[in-house]
C-alpha cells in the first residue's frame, strides 16, 4: 500500500471511530505494556486498575503486557488481540519507538484511536507517516538530569562515571542517557563508558562489572533504570567498592528503596506511573466525548516526574 493510499485508508477508520462503539455503550480502552516482570509496569497498571474501578460505568478497560522488555513481535500480537476486541482506544508503552509503529498505524487504519505512553515513539518515523499520535509520559531527560546532578555534586570534578543504557531502539533509554551526560559535563565529569543493560537486572550488573573493570578509578554508575541500578549495586558489592562508586537510577520502584535507605543507590527520579495511566486514560476519555480524530490529538501530554533520595 503506499503511502497516500494508507493515509487515506488510515482517515477513512479514524471517521468511524466515533461509531464503533455503538451509542449510549460504554468506550473499550486496551493497555498494552511492555515487561510485566518490571515492578514499574505493574505499578502502571495498578494505577489503570483503579481508574476504571472509580468510574466502571464510563469505559472498559484490558490490560495486557509482555514478559520481555524488547518483545516487539509479542506487542504486534496483543495489538492484534486488541483489534479483534475491536477496542476504541489503544494505549501502549511501546517496546521500540521506531519497529512498533508501522503495526499502530494498522490500528488507526481500523479505526483505533491511539495513545503512546512512557517510551516515546520515533518522531522521524511519525512525522515520515504524517501521523500524529499522541505521547503521555514525563521528560525522561529532565528527570534523568536531576539524577545525575544530584550524584555528581558528590564527586570531585574530574572523576569518571559510567552509564548504563537501557536498550537500543528505545526513546526513553537515548533521553535518559543525554540528560546524564548533560548534567555530568556541567559538574566536570567523565563519562569513562557506556554498556547496555536492557532494564534487566542481571544484565544491568554485568554491564556495570565490564565498565568497573575497563575504568579503574570510577567514581559513579548512572541507570536508565532501577532494575540495572540493582544490578550495578550488586555488581559494586561483589567488588567490595560500596561506597566508593556511587550509583544513580529510574523509576523508584519499590524494590530500590531498601538500596536508598542505605546509601547502596543514592537517587533515582520518579516518574509516578499510576499517574501516567490515568492521564492516558483521561486523554482518551475526552477525545472520544468530544468525537476528536486522531489529528485533533495533542502531541504532548506532559506528567510530572521528581527527585527521590534518601533524605
Amino acid at each position: 500500500m503506499n503511502r497516500r493510499l494508507f493515509l487515506c485508508s488510515a482517515a477513512s477508520g479514524l471517521l468511524a471511530l466515533s461509531g464503533r462503539s455503538p451509542a449510549g455503550q460504554a468506550p473499550s480502552i486496551a493497555l498494552i505494556l511492555k515487561s510485566m516482570k518490571n515492578e514499574f509496569f505493574v505499578l502502571m497498571a495498578e494505577g489503570a486498575r483503579r481508574h476504571h474501578a472509580r468510574r466502571t460505568a464510563d469505559y472498559t478497560l484490558t490490560v495486557d503486557g509482555v514478559q520481555e522488555e524488547t518483545d516487539t513481535r509479542g506487542q504486534e500480537v496483543l495489538i492484534h488481540k486488541a483489534l479483534t476486541r475491536r477496542a476504541d482506544v489503544l494505549i501502549i508503552v511501546p517496546a521500540d519507538s521506531t519497529t512498533m509503529v508501522p503495526p499502530l498505524l494498522k490500528a488507526m487504519a481500523a479505526g483505533v484511536l491511539v495513545i503512546n505512553m512512557d517510551n516515546k515513539l520515533d518522531d522521524r518515523t511519525l512525522a515520515g507517516a504524517g501521523v500524529n499520535i499522541p505521547f503521555v509520559g514525563p521528560s525522561n531527560f529532565m528527570g534523568a538530569r536531576s539524577v545525575a546532578e544530584y550524584v555528581a555534586r558528590q564527586l570531585k570534578p574530574g572523576s569518571k562515571a559510567g552509564l548504563i543504557e537501557g536498550a537500543p531502539g528505545s526513546i526513553n533509554a537515548k533521553a535518559r542517557s543525554d540528560g546524564f551526560r548533560e548534567a555530568l559535563r556541567a559538574a566536570d565529569i567523565a563519562v569513562a563508558g557506556m554498556r547496555w543493560g536492557y532494564w534487566d537486572t542481571l544484565r544491568g550488573k554485568q554491564a556495570a562489572l565490564e565498565l568497573i573493570d575497563a575504568a579503574p578509578g570510577l567514581a559513579a554508575l548512572l541507570c536508565g533504570n532501577d532494575n540495572m541500578a540493582i544490578g550495578a549495586a550488586q555488581a559494586v558489592q561483589s567488588r567490595n567498592l560500596t561506597g566508593k562508586i556511587l550509583i544513580g537510577g529510574y523509576d523508584n520502584i519499590p524494590a530500590i528503596r531498601p538500596l536508598l535507605a542505605s546509601r547502596k543507590v543514592i537517587a533515582t527520579a520518579d516518574q509516578h506511573p499510576e499517574l501516567q495511566a490515568a492521564y492516558a486514560i483521561d486523554l482518551a476519555l475526552n477525545a472520544v466525548r468530544q468525537r476528536l480524530l486522531q489529528p485533533d490529538m495533542p502531541s504532548i501530554v506532559q506528567t510530572p516526574v521528581q527527585l527521590v533520595t534518601k533524605a
